[in-house]
């Protein structure tokens, strides 16, 4: 067995044989009804939901497969698992400094996410999010935008020859359905609102030059063709809902409410630094 298998067996082992003890531990069991026994091992029962948390613990290219398709080895993996705490404890490893370590590590990380993760349920609410949202992202102003419809050719002489058409009181619209050799023909030649930065430079600067309710005098060439313009309306860019901005406003308003809690813990603890070669920090010893 290579190198890359072993590793391999060993990682896909661990992510399985540690789940029911934690998944026991850490959740509300379901319902016997929902959560059936999936093995016994001298007694202690693997359940359904077992296998469902290991499946996640899995790395990613094992999740491509169904739970089903994997379900047996999944069982005997967390079989083994449990056959092998068994064995452990019979040899009293559970009092070893090795295994009370790595408990005590494991016990301070889980303290460490369970309060944290408690402190912004318990503080972030919809109403700060939503003053943070009134005070900086409601009121902004985003870039300019034009609303244009465009008619694409193949030579500036087709151009000029729609120009002098829709002079004479042709409908831009059905225009550009008739003749414009673009993906928005269907739609009229309708491209909706857009940003400067969103099109090419020869066809944004006309757009952006022509007046709403305005058809460019000349026909514009870019890379795609010939285009003839017609600009609709001009606006700012509308700022984000507040549902779209709901991410962010969570990272936001999170960041602050640690710094701020950890700002606190620090004021009330005495803390003291010190230099990689163990001499002490210089200032204060209060952080």
């Amino acid at each position: 067995m290579t190198r890359t298998l072993i590793a391999l067996f060993v990682l896909t082992f661990m992510a399985t044989s540690a789940v029911p003890a934690m998944a026991q531990q850490n959740t509300e069991p379901a319902a016997d009804a929902d959560n059936p026994v999936v093995a016994r091992v001298d007694g202690f029962e693997i359940r359904q939901f077992d296998v469902a948390v290991a499946f996640e613990r899995l790395p990613e290219q094992f999740r491509q497969a169904p739970v089903a398709q994997v379900f047996t080895q999944i069982v005997q993996q967390l079989v083994d698992g449990q056959l092998i705490v068994e064995a452990g404890r019979k040899d009293k490893l559970e009092d070893s400094p090795e295994v009370k370590a790595q408990v005590a590590e494991f016990e301070r990380v889980a303290i460490q996410k369970s309060y944290m993760q408690r402190l912004i349920e318990g503080e972030l609410k919809e109403e700060d999010l939503r003053a943070a949202y009134d005070e900086t992202i409601a009121n902004t102003e985003g870039p300019l935008q034009v609303r244009a419809s465009h008619i694409l050719l193949e030579s500036e002489e087709d151009g000029y020859d729609i120009i002098k058409a829709l002079e004479g009181g042709a409908d831009f619209a059905e225009l550009a359905r008739e003749r414009s050799q673009g993906p928005s023909a269907p739609r009229g030649g309708d491209l909706g609102y857009f940003a400067r930065s969103q099109m090419v430079k020869p066809f944004a600067d006309a757009a952006f030059a022509i007046e709403p309710g305005s058809i460019g005098p000349d026909p514009v060439q870019s890379d795609f063709g010939w285009h003839v313009i017609q600009v609709v309306d001009k606006r700012r860019q509308p700022p984000p809902s507040f549902e779209e901005s709901l991410p962010q406003l969570e990272q936001q308003l999170t960041r602050e409410l640690i710094a701020t809690h950890m700002a606190e813990l620090r004021a009330g603890a005495e803390i003291e630094l010190f230099n990689l070669d163990g001499s002490p920090v210089e200032g204060p010893a209060k952080q």
